[in-house]
């Protein structure tokens, strides 16, 4: 029993000793350190790829936007690999003097723009500018600097997950799209009769499908013309180009030929699910066939034209025996990672906590920066025990804030009901909706304020919750010989027609020692507060404790209404949606 016994042990021993020599082998390093490269990055940024990872199954032009940190990780696999006449030359101290700044650089920037930019900051998604930022900064301290240096195009590439040059864009060419998807898509349906016929009456994209004796009424929509694969196919070539071996031109004409397969499988994929629709009623075809239809021929497109490269003279070399050179060429350039685990384990845990604080701004944008809130000049809503009403419209600003532009002047005032917030002082609210968001920087609040002669006792940046930073003022109005407090923001907001606009809303009351603050709201995070303090202090304004509780009240104002507008806007845009008629188009 005791040779069995010891039998068992060395066998035992021998496993383990076999499973750390294998964990030692120079392969088995660039497993480790790269899973701990990902670790790292994933943790700082993890909310911000989790959204990128959430509109995977959403119906929206960008929905494939979140393949781009994957595609950057297989990119890497054969651009690690160090060239042969590449000098084993490595200085840790180097490493660092690289490494370090790239991170902290990320992390001041999400650190400060967030309060400074407000809601601009997730409108123009610009945590995923830092993306490949610190990126590089964790691949210098992991890799090394010969490393880095070897992987910028897989980090460049990561640039392509920041979605709004793809807005941008997308704006003026997204109907020129539509346009020929429904053009190919009605003339096929005119040579395949008796499966659906357009209505010109109700607009284009829009089809009865026929089905028994009524027939169902589809629409193909701007957002779900099938741009969001053509998106996907672009980012999916121009990965595999960057690893494959053959000439410019063999690549461009390969690009172009899965560009025009993607959108030719689109105008298909739209037709099978009519045709379908046809012949087995609209159920089936639009809650069973249409979720999955496009991922399925997606997949397909992307496999044949991969499968196609040698016809276009394209290749690959992937070689998985040559990790045991980028092993042993890291273990010289970085033999140990103490110091750079503990730097990395600080400067995660910060940025992942600022990362988690972009959470607020669920209400008022979308996970891809769309905003969510209705215009304030169409809907207006107040804090519970509050009334609104519009009292004024100035139209002399318009050459100052364009033609399209709106000022508009309301009123709130309370009703004494018990409620968080109370005063017999009314608060005047302007607001200009714009296009031009320029123009607020152009004819800003404190410029204005002081053209007048106002005399400004502070200027303060507060935290008004949801993401949105306001700026708190103090003044003395000269003209009616009075103190008066401000507190004004600005936020992209959607028009009744779906397209995107920019208010700016003053709030402004007089001084007042008759306010009731009962409650005040949450207080900003600590990531949030410190980004205050920081803007606050780059600022060089200082603060004053003149006419403070008239101040907090207007801050706590401001939260309250935004929280109102968020919600009613939540209310509105599920009866809209409701509304709709089913879409037949989507890539996702």
């Amino acid at each position: 029993m005791t040779d069995v016994s010891l039998s068992y042990a060395r066998t035992r021993s021998g496993d383990l000793m076999a499973g750390a020599a294998r964990l030692r082998t120079p392969a088995a390093t660039v497993y480790l350190r790269g899973a701990l490269t990902i670790s790292v990055v994933a943790y700082a940024y993890h909310y911000s790829l989790e959204t990128l990872f959430r509109s995977l199954t959403s119906q929206t032009p960008l929905a494939y936007l979140g393949l781009v940190p994957v595609f950057s990780v297989f990119l890497a696999i054969p651009l690690i690999v160090p060239e042969a006449t590449e000098p084993p030359i490595h200085d840790r101290q180097i490493d660092f003097i690289v490494g370090v700044p790239l991170l902290l650089a990320a992390l001041a920037w999400n650190l400060v723009m967030p309060v400074r930019l407000s809601t601009m900051f997730w409108l123009w998604r610009l945590d995923i500018v830092t993306l490949p930022v610190f990126t590089a900064g964790v691949v210098a301290l992991v890799f090394g600097t010969r490393t880095l240096w070897r992987l910028k195009i897989p980090l460049m590439f990561l640039v392509l997950a920041w979605p709004l040059p793809y807005t941008s864009f997308l704006v003026t060419w997204l109907n020129a799209f539509t346009n020929s998807t429904l053009s190919a898509l009605n003339f096929v349906l005119h040579v395949v009769h008796h499966v659906a016929r357009p209505i010109p009456s109700l607009g284009p994209g829009i089809y009865h499908v026929e089905h028994g004796q009524s027939g169902f009424q589809a629409s193909v929509a701007s957002a779900c013309s099938g741009v969001n694969g053509f998106v996907g196919y672009a980012l999916v070539g121009l990965a595999f180009l960057a690893i494959v071996s053959g000439t410019w031109l063999r690549k461009i004409v390969w690009l172009g030929c899965g560009l025009a397969a993607s959108w030719a499988s689109n105008v298909l994929r739209i037709f099978v699910v009519l045709y379908v629709g046809h012949l087995a009623g609209e159920n089936f075809a639009i809650d069973v066939l249409h979720p999955v239809i496009g991922l399925v021929m997606f997949n397909a497109v992307v496999i044949a034209m991969l499968l196609a490269m040698r016809m276009f003279g394209l290749h690959t070399n992937l070689d998985r025996g040559r990790f045991a050179l980028v092993g042993r060429e890291a273990k010289r350039a970085v033999p140990k990672l103490r110091a750079a685990v503990v730097v990395l384990i600080v400067i995660s845990v910060a940025a992942a906590a600022l990362n988690s604080s972009l959470r607020s701004y669920d209400l008022v944008e979308s996970t891809l920066g769309e905003p969510k809130l209705t215009a304030f000049t169409d809907t207006q809503t107040a804090p519970t025990g509050w009334t609104v009403a519009h009292t004024d419209t100035y139209m002399w600003a318009k050459p100052f804030f364009g033609e399209t532009s709106t000022w508009l002047r309301f009123q709130f005032n309370w009703n004494g009901s018990a409620g968080t917030l109370g005063s017999a002082t009314p608060v005047i609210a302007d607001v200009i909706n714009t296009s031009d968001l320029s123009s607020f920087s152009t004819y800003g609040i404190e410029a204005c304020y002081r053209f007048h002669g106002f005399k400004l006792y502070s200027i303060q940046t507060v935290d008004l919750g949801h993401g949105v930073a306001g700026n708190a003022l103090t003044y003395y109005n000269a003209q009616s010989k009075s103190d008066w407090t401000t507190v004004y923001w600005h936020w992209p907001v959607l028009t009744q027609l779906g397209k995107t606009r920019y208010e700016r809303v003053t709030l402004m009351m007089i001084n007042s020692g008759s306010v009731e603050i009962r409650n005040a709201g949450a207080a900003p995070g600590v990531a949030r507060s410190l980004g205050l303090g920081v803007q606050n202090a780059i600022s060089g304004v200082g603060t004053a404790a003149k006419l403070t509780r008239t101040r907090d009240f207007l801050i706590a104002f401001a939260r309250s209404l935004i929280g109102q507008q968020g919600q009613a806007s939540a209310v509105h845009g599920t009866r809209g949606l409701r509304s709709t008629t089913v879409a037949a188009g989507s890539a996702s």
